[in-house]
């Protein structure tokens, strides 16, 4: 990770294989090149999943692979979204083994890393529940196991700056209501009044085809670090939408979706902004419904206004350039996904970016970005 002192690659499988098995060995095998010089901490797999027995399996075999690939710990996921190039790809984020010190601690539903460099503290990790079939029964569970690493690595729950939350069937019903406003109802429970001095975290909400609820993060705990929270003037704040686009749920508890359209963090030399899941949403209504290139183009639009110079203003350096460093694009139907390419690259070009299918937290939403700003000194 950039504020590590890293970065993170994706690894796609060079040719299209017959099994996913073959796919994966290929990824790990170039994993084994890139790894001279870096250490990697920790390897998201995105892959095309049938079933939920075969999501188990591939799971454990994967386990079996990264445990005999590396010689130290290193945490992963399994996320069940189908890239649109191959059956699998393989997130994987790196750091300055030079720099930090690094450890890991446990849960019986997770694991997270804990980097420390002098008074600074950062804990990455994720925790997952995929015992039930109901939202509400997972996201509890997950929480609760979000909370006892936080807990054991002495970290309070408003030192969350990034979140990533992929959600089984996230627009599926169940009898407490729709799974995202089920998931948003127990992700504020967790929070409760812990994020009200500077703002929630940034943050994704995307659906997954199995695995439950996985909740990946990033924690940031020191005495000079500095983080606040920005906004898109085009958008209303998610956490203060109104009970017009609230999902109708069986009882009156619905809560809003807590988090921050983007989080600025400065780490040592370190600057970034990391960008939300952004969708094509003006105020709190989606637009151009059914049209997915426009949508493409209102979701980048909204995406720019998080580091532009009114942005960077809210930081308090406008001398700061500000440079897209890769992307995640969640597409909803697979034949969209040449629109938008050619939507995004008109704007990025070849910027290092992943495509995945994954269901999107809006019926009428067809594609959802996220990503990272890197801020660097502008040369004299």
């Amino acid at each position: 990770m950039y504020f590590l002192n890293g970065d993170h690659i994706y690894i796609k499988p060079r040719r299209r294989y017959a099994s996913i098995s073959e796919e994966l060995s290929d990824c790990v095998e170039q994993l084994e090149h890139i790894n001279e010089g870096k250490k990697i901490f920790r390897l998201n797999f995105f892959a095309r999943i049938n079933t939920a027995g075969d999501y188990q399996q591939l799971k454990g075999y994967i386990s079996q692979v990264v445990s005999g690939t590396f010689s130290w710990p290193v945490v992963f996921s399994l996320i069940a979204q189908a890239p649109f190039t191959g059956n699998i790809i393989v997130e994987a984020f790196y750091y300055d083994a030079a720099l930090w010190q690094y450890s890991v601690i446990e849960d019986e539903a997770g694991e997270a890393v804990i980097f420390r460099r002098g008074d600074v503290e950062v804990l990455a990790g994720s925790v997952q529940s995929c015992s039930a079939n109901r939202c509400r029964e997972n996201a509890g569970k997950a929480f609760s196991a979000f909370g006892r690493l936080l807990n054991n690595a002495s970290f309070p729950v408003d030192a969350i700056v990034r979140q990533w939350n992929y959600i089984e069937n996230i627009l599926g019903e169940e009898e407490d209501g729709q799974r995202y406003q089920v998931f948003n109802n127990m992700r504020s429970r967790f929070y409760a009044g812990h994020f009200s001095s500077n703002g929630f975290p940034s943050a994704t909400g995307i659906g997954m085809d199995h695995g439950g609820v996985i909740v990946e993060f990033i924690a940031v705990k020191s005495g000079f670090h500095k983080t606040l929270s920005l906004n898109n003037p085009l958008q209303t704040a998610a956490h203060r939408y109104s009970e017009k686009v609230l999902h109708e749920a069986h009882y009156s508890g619905r809560s809003t979706p807590k988090f921050e359209r983007a989080r600025y963090l400065e780490l040592f030399d370190r600057k970034l902004i990391f960008i939300s899941g952004t969708a094509s949403i003006r105020g709190e209504r989606t637009v151009a419904e059914g049209d997915p290139a426009e949508q493409t183009e209102v979701t980048i639009q909204n995406i720019e206004k998080l580091y532009c110079d009114e942005a960077l203003e809210q930081i308090g350096d406008v001398s700061l350039t500000p440079v897209y460093g890769h992307a995640r694009i969640y597409i909803k139907n697979r034949n969209d996904f040449r629109k938008i390419r050619r939507i995004f690259r008109s704007y990025y070009g070849n910027l290092p970016a992943v495509y995945l299918v994954a269901d999107i937290c809006r019926e009428k939403l067809l594609v959802e970005i996220e990503g990272q700003v890197v801020l660097k000194e502008k040369l004299s």
